[in-house]
């Protein structure tokens, strides 16, 4: 079905290219009985009269600074979009021109006879000055206006070979790649254009801010050029306000990577495609900024996040046409109800949650972020529907799936942990584990009291929740982040510090930034795991080095403060952290070294129920008489169970203290352990 509508559209196009070729082949011929009608001079004397009768046959008298030719017949696919951009008669006719190899083999064959270069089927920059030029200064203008910073070449249309450093005469003019392909119809984005652009991404319903949207709509439907800054609202809402709004002005939308408007050859093509296609230009500049002089080659453009304010475009763009547009809204995923109701709607039942819907945390997505997540879920849910043909899914399993849709760039720079829901496996005192309660509780109703009551429009209110976790190593600081993220029925990253920090100035706090938009894009929970090695005290300036160093730990507070989600921080080092880091936390929870009575609840529930254990293992002892956290308990475990194993036999005393004493080596001798550990 595909091809077949594929080859249609070919062929419409392609009906249009008659009276096309009967153009060039009108305006080749004139010019070459124009030069057979005078045999006694040179090929170039010959020439150079006959331009004035090819001029008086192909248009009016031009005006004094540059000549315009009749525009020739061409497909109104491609004229209509040329002519809307403000391009001539005379461009046109260019375009013609060049096309007219690609056409026809023959006229490739004349335009060489004209120039005297039969491997040249392309006009040159001289041929086409001398068609339509009837003076010198004519002729120097169109050499200017068709080099590489012309109008055309400058949109992609046309290619100046061999220019150098400025224009020649001698340069060859042939048509670029989009050009070629949009003239036969094909609608496709070019092969090497694909990695880095889509049209028509998505088609929102609705909108979650009609005024702001109002205003984008009246911004595109009109002619003039304009570029429109989105800012104030997650990328993904910002994006369905972009997509919608290019919709409702009767345009396609052109959505690119920033990495792309980067590299020339690209911008090129691209600039060809949104013209040729009357698209708006729709990039997500979040993660880079591209230089403004990108912005001039583009009719429509809407640029999302980035800087607050852009420069004006250039000449094409005055600095009236560039608007900077808040996006008010943040809507749930999926409309009221999060991804539950959006799940519902699909006929796929969430089941398992236990209290408050974890789904409803989702609040980030939109677009075709939310359109992939619910299709991948429902697609899982058909897979293995039961007996009674309802597809279900649970909570986790939606939000893993949602994380690895929108995940992107933080799984170069985090590692995602699993998340757990058994909160009987943290054995804490109960202060501990209310205060763990009190923070799944703040970020449930967090959106609610900011922007349902209004926290939000405070001056100083930062929409960041941090929580810091205090205690001694093997504690359970990573459980308990993996039981709130959990409960809250989000993923969790733990940050590499390995991949954040870095050497060079400036490269950290880059890293730094894109964690923290990928988290706010994911709703992911943040864990840095060590923290004090960020959050360190800054110290008194006495080189470059430290100064560069308290700047990265500045930047630090700010994001962290800034950032629209949840940061769990872990340390074993209190003391170390900054004053000012600790005035900036939502929450402190310190986890104290386990007494006797919870070692005993934490030995009790360490092994499997299929690990099959001795009658002499005696939990009450080890508990009372080796004074270990739960990490190095869960270590014990593990390394008696292996000891065991290796031996064929089940999981004895000797086995547990052979393994006791591994763990003593690591930690160093405790004077609380018995002496004769150290023998065993």
């Amino acid at each position: 079905m595909a091809a077949n509508a594929s080859i249609g559209s070919s062929a419409s196009a392609l009906s249009d290219l008659s009276d096309l070729e009967r153009w060039i082949a009108d305006v080749l011929s004139r010019a070459v009985a124009a030069i057979d009608r005078q045999p006694e001079q040179s090929s170039l004397e010959r020439l150079y009269p006959s331009y004035g009768e090819v001029l008086d046959a192909l248009s009016d008298k031009p005006p004094p600074e540059a000549v315009v030719i009749t525009g020739p017949p061409l497909p109104a696919h491609l004229a209509l979009p040329l002519i809307r951009r403000g391009f001539d008669a005379f461009d046109l006719a260019v375009v013609a021109l060049v096309l007219a190899p690609d056409l026809d083999p023959a006229f490739g064959r004349v335009i060489g006879w004209l120039h005297r270069d039969p491997g040249q089927p392309y006009p040159t920059l001289d041929l086409l000055a001398r068609l339509c030029c009837e003076s010198g200064a004519d002729r120097a203008a169109v050499a200017v206006r068709l080099s590489s910073a012309g109008p055309l070449p400058r949109c992609g249309l046309i290619e100046t070979l061999g220019t150098g450093s400025g224009p020649s005469y001698a340069s060859a003019v042939r048509p670029s790649a989009v050009l070629l392909r949009r003239i036969f119809g094909v609608a496709r984005l070019a092969d090497e254009l694909a990695p880095f652009a889509s049209l028509d991404t998505y088609a929102p319903a609705g909108v979650a801010d009609p005024e702001s949207a109002e205003v984008l709509v009246g911004r595109l439907s009109g002619e003039d050029p304009t570029l429109t800054h989105l800012y104030g609202a997650a990328p993904a809402h910002c994006l369905d306000l972009a997509w919608w709004s290019a919709a409702r002005a009767g345009r396609r939308a052109l959505t690119v990577r920033p990495e792309a408007l980067a590299d020339p050859a690209l911008v090129r093509g691209l600039a060809a495609e949104a013209l040729l296609r009357e698209a708006v230009l729709v990039v997500d500049a979040h993660a880079l900024t591209p230089p403004a002089s990108v912005w001039e080659r583009f009719t429509h453009t809407i640029v999302i996040g980035g800087p607050d304010s852009l420069a004006p475009a250039g000449p094409d763009v005055p600095a009236e046409r560039v608007v900077s547009l808040p996006v008010r809204c943040t809507p749930s995923a999926g409309g009221p109800g999060g991804l539950t109701a959006a799940l519902a709607e699909r006929g796929v039942h969430v089941t398992g949650g236990a209290g408050a819907d974890p789904l409803a945390g989702w609040t980030h997505l939109a677009g075709p972020e939310l359109r992939h997540t619910l299709d991948a879920v429902a697609a899982r849910a058909r897979g293995r529907a039961g007996a009674d043909g309802v597809p279900h899914t649970t909570p986790i399993e939606a939000a893993e799936v949602a994380a690895q849709v929108t995940g992107g760039e933080l799984g170069r720079l985090a590692s995602r942990l699993g998340t757990s829901q058994d909160w009987s496996a943290l054995i804490v005192p109960t202060e501990v584990g209310e205060r763990l309660h009190d923070v799944c509780a703040h970020l449930t109703a967090h959106r609610t009291v900011l922007d349902g009551h209004g926290f939000a429009a405070r001056p100083g209110q930062g929409r960041g929740v941090s929580v810091l976790f205090a205690g001694p190593s093997g504690t359970g600081k990573t459980l308990a982040a993996r039981l709130v993220a959990g409960r809250l029925g989000l993923p969790l990253y733990r940050v590499d510090l390995a991949s954040v920090v870095s050497k060079y100035i400036g490269e950290t706090e880059q890293n730094l930034d894109a964690v923290f938009t990928a988290a706010a894009r994911t709703d992911a929970v943040l864990l840095f795991d060590e923290c004090d090695a960020l959050f360190g005290k800054r110290s008194e300036v006495h080189d470059a080095r430290d100064r560069y160093a308290n700047l990265e730990v500045a930047y630090l507070l700010q994001r962290l403060e800034e950032h629209d989600g949840l940061a769990v921080l872990a340390t074993n080092l209190l003391h170390h952290m900054d004053d000012a880091f600790l005035r900036r936390l939502t929450y402190c929870v310190h986890f104290p070294f386990p007494e006797a009575a919870e070692r005993r609840r934490i030995w009790q529930g360490v092994w499997p129920p299929a690990l099959p254990r001795h009658a002499d293992v005696d939990l009450v002892e080890l508990a009372d008489d080796y004074p270990l956290s739960g990490g190095h308990i869960h270590n014990v475990a593990v390394a008696a169970a292996h000891l065991a194993a290796a031996d064929g036999r089940v999981v004895d005393r000797a086995a547990v203290l052979r393994a006791m004493a591994r763990e003593y080596d690591k930690i160093g001798p405790s004077p609380q352990a018995p002496a004769a550990l150290g023998v065993v």
